[in-house]
């Protein structure tokens, strides 16, 4: 994925996917290559490639397929689907789940869990159940629980993560202690690591690597990631985290930022044409192209770029496509409207034909 990565977030509680939306925005994603760092380097300093993650608040009630609203307008790499556990799955969070995985790599965050009746599981079944069979929804991390300061009731004190077989207790936004699974926990989450490595199997376009699996099991994390990765990318797998508050969300933005994903965009479009989406409060994603200061179009009505700036503050002459910068317009763009140098919108055409 490209330095500036965007999530979609979607949920039919748009209030509750604004909060979610805010917390994954406001993390930071660095990767710190072993070859990088020398040996004597100040831990506080990081090396290595950085990811800016920008999250929005993806409206279900603006999705719209046939009409190609979704990933354009919403200027994003992937989709988040939001699912309270305690509220359940409605026929409405269903629908939005099966639409997106049809046509867009899709992820899901299993939320809620501190209320007494929420059950991951249970959720993660109903899940799996309602999906057709060309998208695998499976666990990536659980929720580890402890008792709550009152003592009354149980509460998400830390992630399982199912691909590292790691357990991580804290709050990210502190200090977080990692620890490596006994014998227990393996008995308890054995029905979770044989879904993984059954998706993987089913999904693999590797011959070899699926002899090996079936032979000797999987052989390395980063095997079994890379695996799930390119499933991912590939919408045949959906994989699913537990989120609470703000435990949980370093796992999905690590995950998301490692997703090599190609760029969707309307036959319509030819080569040469520049496209960007408003992301609102100032940003724009780049598609397609080069902007530069200047008039445009953005549904069929003029816009002038006056000013672009990096997400780091620096003035810049223009941005590249890919990348997610901060625009000065007259007049101001709402959320989801296409920038482009044609007066004719390239998104009214048939989805399905895509």
């Amino acid at each position: 994925m490209s330095t500036n990565a965007s999530i979609a977030v979607l949920a039919t509680d748009s209030a509750f996917a604004q909060t979610v939306s805010q917390r994954i925005g406001g993390i930071r994603r660095f990767k710190r290559p072993v070859s990088v760092a020398p040996n004597n380097a100040d831990p506080s300093i990081t090396f290595g490639e950085s990811v800016n993650l920008v999250s929005i608040v993806a409206q279900p009630d603006i999705f719209n397929p046939p009409q190609l609203g979704s990933f354009l307008a919403w200027g994003a790499d992937i989709a988040l689907l939001t699912v309270d556990s305690a509220s359940g799955i409605d026929g409405t969070t269903i629908q939005l789940a099966q639409e997106v995985a049809h046509h867009h790599p899709l992820m899901v965050a299993i939320t809620g869990l501190n209320t007494p009746t929420a059950n991951f599981d249970e959720t993660l079944a109903v899940l799996s159940r309602v999906m057709d069979s060309r998208h695998h929804a499976v666990a990536l991390t659980l929720p580890v629980m402890r008792e709550s300061e009152t003592g009354e009731d149980s509460e998400v004190g830390g992630i399982l993560d199912l691909i590292d077989l790691e357990i991580r207790l804290g709050d990210p936004r502190d200090s977080v202690s990692a620890h490596a699974l006994e014998q227990p926990h393996f008995d308890l989450i054995d029905s979770h690591l044989e879904a993984l490595t059954t998706a993987v199997v089913v999904t693999s376009t590797d011959d070899n690597l699926i002899h090996e699996i079936l032979a000797h099991g999987v052989q390395s994390s980063n095997q079994l990631r890379a695996e799930l990765l390119s499933a991912t990318v590939r919408r045949e797998i959906i994989p699913v985290f537990a989120i609470e508050d703000s435990i949980g969300i370093a796992e999905v933005i690590d995950f998301a930022a490692d997703l090599e994903l190609e760029v969707w965009l309307p036959s319509a479009v030819l080569p040469h044409h520049f496209l960007a989406t408003s992301l609102g409060e100032g940003l724009a994603r780049v598609w397609r192209g080069e902007m530069t200061t200047g008039p445009y179009f953005t549904d069929s009505a003029s816009v002038h770029v006056s000013a672009i700036h990096g997400l780091d503050g620096q003035t810049r002459s223009h941005a590249h496509a890919g990348e997610i910068v901060r625009i000065q317009t007259r007049p101001v763009l709402d959320p989801g409207r296409l920038i482009s140098e044609m007066k004719s919108s390239p998104l009214v055409i048939d989805h399905a034909s895509e």
